[in-house]
Parts: C-alpha cells; structure tokens; sequence
C-alpha cells in the first residue's frame, strides 16, 4: 500500500513541486482574499487562463529546446486584427466562410511565422534569442501598419456572436477551458509518449549527441517551432473572441506571463528537462498571483513587480538545481573510476 501511494505521488505531484505551492496559494487566496472564491471570480480566472495555456503549451516545447520564442507574442497581435478585419469588414463578412476563414487564417499565420523561426535558427544556426525577436519586431510593425490602415479605429469590435463563443461569450464560458485542457493533454501526450517527444527532450539535453545517435535535429527544431506558432495562433483566435475585438496591443504585456509560468512552473531554461504539466501549474499560479491582487487592489505595476521577481528567483534555483546535479554527477564519476 505503501509503494502505491508512492508511486501516484511520483507520478502526480513527486516530480511538480509547483502544485503544492499553487494548492497552497490557492486555499490562502479562498480563505483570505475577498471575492476570490466567488463563482463569478472563479469563472473569470479560468477563462482568462485559458488562451495563455494555450499559447505557453507551445513555447514549452522551445524552452525545453533551450531556447526563447519572443514572436509567440506578436503572433497573437497579428492574428487578432487579421481575424477581426475577416469577420467584421472583408467581403466575407456576414456570410457563413467567415468563422472558418478566420480561424484557418491566424491559424496559418501562425504556422508560417513558427517555420520561419524553426527555419532560422536550424539551417541558419541563428540563435532563438535573436530570431524570434526579430520576427516579433517585425510582425508586430506589420500588425500595427495593418490595423492603422484596415480598422481606422484603435479596435476592431462588432465580431459574430457565435465566434465569441470560442472566448466563452454568450454564456458558454466553459468552451475555452475545455479547449485549453484538451490543448494541454494533447500536448503532454506528444512530449511523454511519442517518438518526437522523446527528440525533443533529446536535442534539449545534446543537440550534437542527437545528431550522432540518427536524429534528425534540424527537422526537430522546426516542428518544434512550428508548433509553437500553430499555438499562438489558436490562443490569438482565444483572446480575440474573449476580448470581442481585433486588438493590435493584445500581445504587449502578455510575455512575462507566458515565459514565468513556464520557468516558474520548472521547466529548465537550459533545456532537455520540464514539460507542458508543469507549464499547466505554472500559468494558473501566475494568474493566481494576477487575479488575487488585483482583487485586494494592488496596482499593475507592483504586481508585474512581483512576477519579475518570482521568475528571477525560479530560474536562480533552476540553475542552481542544475550545478548541484552537476557536481554529483561528477562526484560520482570520480568514485567510480577510483580518483
């Protein structure tokens, strides 16, 4: 009995400290923050957690490259004012292709930028850091040019009521919670039980190593990217519909967020150790944190404050985990070759 609840820890919790640390959160913000456990509150915390878990389930699997992806940001702007300007003013609008032509579009928008990046930092050898900055510069001007010229207005509202449904409009607030979980095991499937996955967090460990051992680096890197952008464009479908607007600020204060609950939830920033279940717990501990001081009134700034710090303490002691595992590997080499 004993060895069973050992190994559903292991396989639960053991390995994902995070979800202590949220759970315990959680009850504290329940018992002591007013509002918090509300159904209201509980409904908005969800659906506004949902699109990010989207869109940080695919910069996971660059993370676990270790690497950076600072476009799935700008992914997200672009596919907004695209998917509005579809649904509201192209001469699709009004007609029964407008959904399905907006979705597949930002989708595609998506697809094509996270080749690009997949393309750059594999056969170019460019580092992640420097591609997709650049492509987020990029299309975020592309974006902003866009709507300037499409919209005439600082948004683009009046979107169908059946695609606000995808944002949890019209009552459905359930539609993206269970878009995002499905999202979420979809991808934990792929890393955990897939040959790709494996590759994954094999050209995370050793990109070199891979390569001699027959796996196809470049190729990795790529889908990798790839899936990344196909995310961002999901999410950008999410938060347009949640927001009920093309919107060509959307992805401005949202990378914090997207990069510490990945960190903070433990995936390494070196690579080759972590996953998208610790990236679940880690996004819905940081809009824990968000919707929790909001409610005792802290201000924006105090709280990004309060993040920062929470992502440069998570990733200190994922460096620090990593030297500490360094050392005994070492010490135990030495041991058994005698030294």
């Amino acid at each position: 009995m004993k060895n069973k609840l050992s190994t559903i820890y292991k396989a639960t919790i053991g390995d994902t400290p995070i979800i202590i640390v949220f759970l315990l959160l959680f009850i504290c913000s329940i018992i002591f923050v007013p509002g918090f456990g509300s159904a209201y509150n509980l409904k908005n915390y969800l659906v506004n957690s949902a699109p990010l878990l989207i869109v940080a389930s695919g910069v996971t699997f660059i993370v676990l490259n270790g690497g950076i992806d600072f476009s799935a940001t700008s992914v997200l702007t672009l596919g907004s004012v695209v998917g509005a300007y579809i649904l509201v003013k192209s001469s699709l609008a009004d007609t029964f292709f407008a959904i399905p032509a907006a979705i597949l579009i930002v989708i595609l928008i998506g697809i094509v930028i996270g080749m690009f990046n997949g393309y750059a930092v594999a056969k170019l050898k460019m580092p992640s850091f420097i591609a997709t900055l650049a492509t987020m510069m990029i299309i975020k001007g592309v974006a902003v040019w866009f709507a300037s010229v499409a919209f005439e207005t600082a948004s683009l509202s009046g979107l169908p009521d059946a695609f606000l449904v995808i944002g949890g409009g019209n009552g459905q607030f359930m539609v993206p919670i269970i878009i995002a979980l499905v999202i979420v095991i979809f991808t934990h499937w792929l890393l955990t039980y897939t040959k790709f996955g494996r590759e994954v967090y094999s050209v995370g460990v050793n990109p070199k190593t891979s390569f001699v051992s027959g796996i196809s680096v470049s190729k990795t890197i790529i889908t990798m990217c790839t899936l990344s952008g196909l995310y961002a464009g999901l999410a950008s479908i999410m938060y347009t519909a949640k927001n009920q607007a093309g919107i060509p600020t959307l992805g401005d204060k949202l990378f914090i967020d997207i990069i510490g609950g990945i960190i903070i939830g433990g995936t390494s920033i070196a690579g080759g150790f972590g996953g998208v279940k610790k990236t679940f717990f880690g996004i819905l501990f940081i809009m824990l944190i968000d919707n929790a001081l909001n409610l005792m009134g802290v201000t924006w700034y105090v709280i990004t404050l309060i993040k920062g710090i929470m992502v440069i303490l998570a990733a200190f002691i994922d460096i620090m985990t990593r030297n500490a595992s360094k050392k005994r590997v070492i010490v135990k080499t030495k041991v058994e070759v005698g030294v």
